[in-house]
């Protein structure tokens, strides 16, 4: 477990989160963190079954294609960059307070299928694995240098992270089945805020909390007006990647070249040239090569379409060529454009609902009541917007990738249902029952209520 950081203080008072659900410590100015947490701790990967992490990679492989298909459809033209995993891991920790046909809908979107039982686990399992990387690829390429008498690598290009926080009104009583789960899979409490009345420092808060676990590459994770006095509870991942290449690219090959746009216009971008061995195929429908980074686990697959991307794009699905390491290796001389893009904020809201995640965006049929039972206002939670900000940068030393998703559940303002007018004024039935036995005591009607009876 990441060991818990120094809490900042927003300007309404409230504390900036610890990272990875750490128990309540005392920040800068002598306050204290204010959180609803659990008292259990993050369950180690050791002791998460194998057949949960490939239940929970395979869900998350089929969502991301899904997603991405979606995505597409309404996407400007342009660079296009998504992290399905962040999103992933987010949405499942939305999942944890969703019952119902809500929850149903989530869990077939997300394609659990079987997994469904196991995915909290599993994707506390594949965090664990992920956030392994990047020390075990330091740790080996040290080695190397030892060995080699070359300088040692610096521990900075060597960054993996996947971290989680839940950021929710004050004033609610967070379940503890759900603050359960937040802590033994996210390693997260929800972590306090006055959303009713201080929704934009509390905004500025979590923009800052992203900010600071992407190394300042995912800025304003949350646009302004994105949060306002019905937002509830805010779930966020965040996910940094920072690794050399297995077999780095030499920047004095690297000279401008022409790249021609899917608009057919031209342009001139820094082409970086390796001739190396490579796992690489071409299936006919593409060439496919896969790039290691340092360590072996991570890999960065190219694929260029022998025709048009969109054709190509359409037909992606979990299995797919540009999605899957080559079996075969191959003399490959790649010449590679570098790049540095990041996208702005964008909803993944019409995506979902296109993938039948419906009933959590509506107010009226949006059920996580496991998340909260009891509101103190009454209201009603549902998902108002999932939103999502990516970087790729791709250069010579290394790969750098960031990438935030954050949930924002708002409460619908408690409205006294109208009474149901029932006006008596015609004939009418009446009976006097025995609730508890159901005997029917008295039974007759009323024809005329100005008639008294007999004396």
């Amino acid at each position: 477990m990441t060991p818990p950081v120094a809490p900042a203080k927003q300007p309404d008072g409230g504390a900036v989160p610890v990272r990875d659900g750490g128990s309540p410590t005392t920040s800068p100015d002598g306050g204290t963190v204010v959180s609803a947490e659990s008292t259990l701790t993050r369950d180690p990967a050791a002791s998460i079954p194998a057949t949960s992490l490939a239940g929970a990679v395979t869900a998350n492989n089929a969502f991301a294609v899904d997603l991405f298909a979606q995505v597409r459809k309404t996407a400007p033209p342009g660079n296009l960059l998504t992290s399905p995993i962040s999103a992933s891991l987010a949405l499942t920790m939305t999942y944890a307070g969703a019952a119902g046909e809500t929850a149903t809908q989530m869990a077939t979107a997300l394609h659990y299928g079987s997994a469904a039982s196991s995915i909290f686990d599993g994707q506390n399992a594949l965090s664990a694995a992920l956030a392994s990387r990047a020390a075990s690829a330091l740790a080996a390429d040290q080695d190397i240098a030892t060995r080699g008498g070359a300088a040692a690598p610096s521990p900075s290009d060597y960054q993996l992270q996947v971290v989680n926080s839940v950021w929710g009104e004050k004033t609610y009583p967070w379940a503890k089945p759900y603050l359960d789960v937040l802590a033994k899979s996210y390693g997260t409490g929800v972590f306090l805020e006055d959303f009713e009345h201080q929704w934009e420092p509390a905004r500025l808060a979590i923009n800052a909390w992203v900010s600071d676990e992407t190394a300042d590459k995912i800025q304003d994770l949350l646009p302004p007006m994105s949060l306002d006095d019905t937002t509830r509870l805010v779930l966020v991942n965040a996910i940094h990647l920072k690794l050399p290449w297995a077999n780095a690219f030499s920047p004095l090959q690297t000279a401008p070249a022409t790249f021609t746009t899917t608009a057919g216009t031209t342009v001139s971008p820094d082409f970086m040239h390796l001739q190396s061995t490579f796992a690489y195929v071409d299936d006919g429908q593409a060439q496919i090569v896969a790039l290691p980074l340092a360590g072996g686990a991570l890999t960065v697959l190219v694929a260029l379409p022998h025709g048009d991307l969109a054709t190509y794009e359409a037909a992606l699905a979990a299995g797919s060529g540009a999605l899957t390491v080559p079996a075969k290796s191959s003399q490959v001389a790649l010449s590679l454009p570098k790049f540095n893009f990041t996208s702005p904020s964008f909803s993944l809201s019409d995506a979902l609902k296109a993938m039948n995640m419906t009933d959590a965006f509506d107010k009226s049929l949006a059920d996580f009541t496991p998340m909260c039972p009891n509101p103190p206002d009454r209201a009603r939670l549902y998902v108002s917007d999932v939103l999502q900000k990516a970087m790729l940068a791709v250069q010579e030393t290394g790969v750098e990738a960031a990438a935030a998703t954050a949930v924002i559940i708002a409460g619908t303002d408690f409205v006294e249902a109208p009474p149901i007018p029932m006006v008596v004024n015609r004939p009418f039935v009446v009976s006097i029952v025995d609730a508890p036995t159901g005997a029917l005591l008295f039974l007759g009607h009323i024809e005329d209520p100005s008639v008294a009876g007999s004396p």
